[in-house]
């Protein structure tokens, strides 16, 4: 091609691209847009076990084995608090992070946006465990014979603001969350006596509300999912519940009476026709779910990689977007969600709007891809180092070797 030829080609290419930014700037910004690293990030070792964790913030929670510290997104720390963990876990909501054991520890730390806030040591090994939004630590520990469920806050961390012994035979909990006004527990017992069943038990925290139920944990109400285990579950704003199982999605709602036991009612169901291979939830409101494969007999059911996007307080769906494949990565943050399929990653808005979409050059580790702030600015974490990518707009110099 000649020299004369490449040239007026280039200067077609380069008047295109200024007619759209000048005409039609919302096409021409979607056009020429997109994620590029800050160079901005955490180094860290091949087994380190990291874990991020970001609240609608510029800043970021990161774990490994040997520390906690707390990030600006131009990755200066906050503040840092060390401890030693063989695989660590960290469960969060909100500002509130703990971090313990995967399974097995004995020790859990519980951390703010500040710093430190409290610990625990347990006498027994902790198999699970969750933290609310105001920084109570519900934890579910193994006894030689039996299991037994344990509440704390930073006001009590000696002693367990509740207690509770679960010795009936071939009874398993499997997951405990508290409500963020500290009065209600929510319990989910797998009962493996007669066939495969979960038991969901609510109850207070409080001797002094649990007095009027006449149960000795204060327990008031209970929920039977035949064949079913428990997926997840998450209180949210206004002591609601969501509960997940293998074939339904169930939303709760506890209201408190002014004499009496509090009642608690099924508000909205939503029935599962895929299995369920991510879920997450957002700002104490909304709640996201991907679909996996197809049920058995589940002919009208959703295609792999489908994202239903509901509000928890009627169980509306509020938007859904297709993936069209498996999800391999997938959170919630900032007002959007990070859909991942391998290395192609999507942002999508809480109606399920596409709002851009990225391929990383390298693999990402677990589901360690967040926002930091906006849905414009997203932490992407690689083998041994994550690092803070920012939407910007393309040179127009990006062209210049587009005939080489």
């Amino acid at each position: 091609m000649k020299a004369r030829t490449k040239i007026l080609i280039f200067v077609a290419i380069i008047s295109a691209v200024m007619v759209i930014q000048f005409f039609m700037p919302g096409l021409g910004q979607a056009h020429n847009m997109r994620l590029e690293s800050t160079r901005e990030g955490v180094s860290y070792s091949f087994d380190d076990s990291p874990s991020f964790h970001s609240n609608n913030s510029r800043h970021f929670f990161f774990v490994t084995r040997n520390r906690i510290a707390y990030y600006t997104s131009a990755a200066d720390v906050r503040w840092w608090h060390a401890f030693n963990f063989t695989r660590p876990v960290m469960v969060a909501r909100g500002d509130i992070v703990a971090v313990g054991e995967q399974s097995g520890g004995r020790r859990i730390y519980v951390f703010n946006s500040l710093g430190y806030m409290y610990h625990v040591d347990f006498d027994y090994p902790v198999m699970t465990f969750s933290v609310n939004e105001t920084g109570f630590l519900a934890a579910v520990v193994q006894y030689a014979s039996g299991h037994g469920i344990q509440v704390y806050n930073r006001h009590s961390s000696n002693t367990p603001l509740y207690s509770r012994d679960i010795v009936e035979e071939l009874w398993f909990p499997t997951a405990v969350e508290i409500s963020d006004n500290g009065r209600y527990i929510a319990v989910a017992i797998l009962d493996l006596n007669t066939r495969l069943n979960t038991v969901l038990q609510f109850g207070y925290i409080n001797q002094s509300d649990g007095f009027a139920t006449g149960n000795r944990y204060g327990l008031f109400s209970a929920e039977e999912f035949a064949g079913q285990m428990v997926y997840a579950m998450r209180f949210m704003a206004d002591n609601r519940l969501v509960v997940a199982t293998t074939s339904h999605i169930v939303g709760y709602q506890i209201t408190p009476r002014p004499s009496g036991v509090s009642v608690q009612n099924e508000i909205w169901s939503v029935e599962l026709q895929n299995a369920l291979s991510h879920i997450a939830f957002y700002n104490n409101v909304y709640f996201a779910y991907v679909t996996g494969d197809r049920n058995l007999g589940a002919i009208d059911a959703p295609a792999v990689g489908t994202v239903r996007i509901l509000n928890t307080e009627d169980g509306t769906e509020s938007g859904v977007f297709s993936m069209g494949r498996r999800v391999t990565h997938f959170s919630m943050g900032s007002g959007g969600l990070l859909v991942g399929a391998d290395r192609n990653f999507h942002a999508v808005d809480l109606r399920g709007n596409h709002l851009w979409e990225h391929n990383a050059l390298y693999d990402v580790r677990g589901r360690d891809v967040i926002f930091v702030g906006d849905t414009d600015t997203v932490l992407i974490a690689g083998a041994t180092r994550a690092e803070i990518y920012e939407r910007t707009r393309v040179r127009i110099n990006d062209f210049e070797n587009i005939f080489e």
